[in-house]
């Protein structure tokens, strides 16, 4: 964590771990939200009146997702920075320089790239493809938060049909009609109705707020993404042009 910190608040800094910073300050504000919801008591209720408990396995959810979030964008910062940093090399080098290898996926494309010449007649053939699975690789990280939104919608959904289930059991288990069995019955309706509302509500949130940070990442992909296509087709492609042309 400090040389993230160090990452991020050193003078002069290229950017790259800005969408950290977006991560945290989404998280800012999510953990203001809730203390204000706990205040309020909206948050003791919610996890009280659910008796499925399908909202404290939503809340579990949503914060290993998060955690998950928040490795990724590091990871893909990483990879920014040295996408940043070989973009700036090779637009004042004269000719391909001799990179160092960090064992990234922008150090493991730029050699691709390289290799690739080896066959002249299909290197724009071979670099664009290169480009799609540069991009396929870094979208692959980010495509878990597509089945964690989702996973976290459908629990809401569960919990709605169990909160039904729970009000139709309440209403079969009537064998008369004197007050007292009435007032448990109604009881266990509402009981069966929050289970409902709650979890649907505890899904959309928790669905809606992860869809929110893995698009902080869905984004810092594109700018990867756009970064390697730029020094690609602007300078390494013709400096490596240049190098055969020399030979």
């Amino acid at each position: 964590m400090a040389q993230i910190a160090d990452a991020i608040l050193t003078p002069g800094r290229d950017g790259a771990y800005d969408a950290v910073l977006k991560w945290v300050l989404l998280m800012a504000l999510i953990a203001m939200g809730a203390v204000v919801s706990y205040d309020y008591g909206l948050l003791t209720y919610l996890f009280a009146a659910d008796e499925s408990r399908i909202t404290v396995l939503i809340a579990v959810l949503y914060v290993g997702f998060s955690a998950h979030c928040l490795w990724i964008l590091v990871e893909l910062s990483r990879e920014y920075r040295r996408a940043l940093q070989v973009k700036a090399m090779l637009a004042a080098a004269t000719r391909v320089p001799n990179l160092p290898r960090g064992g990234g996926l922008i150090d493991n494309y730029v050699a691709d790239v390289i290799r690739s010449r080896e066959h002249p007649s299909e290197v724009e053939g071979n670099a664009h493809l290169l480009m799609m699975s540069l991009g396929a690789s870094f979208r692959r990280r980010t495509r878990i938060g597509t089945y964690g939104t989702d996973l976290l919608y459908k629990l809401g959904m569960l919990g709605t049909m169990v909160g039904f289930v729970m009000m139709l059991n309440s209403m079969g288990e009537l064998s008369n009609f004197d007050v007292d069995t009435l007032r448990g019955a109604l009881q266990d309706m509402i009981a069966g109705m929050a289970v409902s509302l709650l979890t649907t509500i505890a899904g959309l949130i928790g669905g809606i707020l992860l869809r929110l940070e893995y698009n902080i990442a869905d984004a810092l992909v594109t700018d990867i993404s756009q970064t390697a296509v730029s020094f690609t087709e602007v300078s390494l492609l013709p400096l490596l042009a240049r190098g055969e042309r020399d030979v």
